[in-house]
């Protein structure tokens, strides 16, 4: 489960670069696209450079193409609720997947661990949420937010990729499985680009693509070993692993912290006393979550 948590600490790097690029540096659905683009041509590259390639069975091919194109298909959609300008939400929403995952696991892949540890994984949920709270979010008001459903058909899409996933790792290891998975999404960036990239979009790529490139290699190494990383845990349990990776949330807000004190334009945080100590007390719901799952 140290792998899972390890995941956390890798998401939590992607948050904050994907926050720097989104805001400073590129249109979301123009990084998006370069980023994903990289990593699928580099992925197979570096992983079969020194694994053996394994073919997948037929049967092995439904779980993997169903986890990839969740996978791809969701994380397009949340970049392009990122586009409607209600970031805000996202975060909190996405920290509820375990939600999703822990009904959906006991269903489709027999993953049950007591009450006990179900409660303690709605505990960190909970304290993910408050980590990633921010001034003027009110629970109500997230009703009227444009993208709240965008973000929750996101995290119910992730949530299928999950459950795809663990039986596919049965079977094949998840250096092979990682490979595959990026390479299935080749076809589907081709196909998305009529839909989703616009004029705009055109303009930025081809303007920004060059000086934006050592962010893209960055953003490649560190998604590459948070996807190793989540699909190793993933083989054992999805339900624990997703509600370990949730400690993400802690880890943002503390190396977020650390940002704004050395440099405040990388990403740009001020916040109240009451956020900070809403963040704080998320941040010990976590780690007591945490610590009660693994003694």
């Amino acid at each position: 489960m140290i792998v899972a948590i390890s995941t956390g600490l890798f998401f939590a790097l992607r948050n904050i670069l994907n926050k720097y690029i989104i805001s400073n540096r590129m249109n979301p659905i123009s990084w998006f696209y370069l980023y994903t683009a990289i990593s699928v041509i580099l992925f197979p590259i570096i992983i079969w450079s020194f694994t053996p390639i394994e073919f997948p069975s037929m049967n092995l091919w439904i779980y993997i193409m169903v986890s990839s194109i969740t996978g791809f298909v969701g994380g397009l959609i949340f970049i392009y609720a990122l586009t409607l300008g209600d970031v805000t939400t996202a975060m909190p929403i996405l920290s509820s997947r375990p939600i999703f995952v822990l009904p959906m696991s006991f269903i489709f892949l027999n993953e049950f661990y007591g009450f006990g540890v179900a409660g303690w994984i709605m505990v960190i949920v909970l304290g993910a949420m408050l980590t990633s709270w921010k001034e003027g979010m009110k629970v109500k008001d997230l009703a009227k937010n444009k993208a709240l459903g965008l973000f929750l058909f996101t995290t119910f899409l992730w949530s299928i990729m999950d459950m795809a996933t663990k039986p596919a790792l049965q079977q094949i290891d998840s250096f092979n499985f990682t490979s595959w998975w990026n390479l299935i999404q080749a076809p589907f960036l081709l196909i998305f680009i009529p839909f989703v990239f616009k004029e705009k979009e055109i303009k930025d790529l081809k303007k920004k693509w060059k000086p934006i490139f050592p962010y893209v290699l960055l953003e490649a190494m560190i998604f590459f070993a948070s996807l190793i990383t989540l699909f190793y845990a993933f083989k054992f349990s999805v339900s624990l692993s997703e509600a370990l990776v949730a400690t993400q949330g802690l880890i943002t807000v503390a190396i977020g912290f650390l940002i704004t004190r050395i440099n405040p334009k990388i990403i740009a945080e001020k916040h109240s006393k009451r956020i900070y100590l809403l963040r704080l007390a998320g941040s010990i719901l976590i780690l007591i979550g945490i610590y009660q799952i693994l003694v």
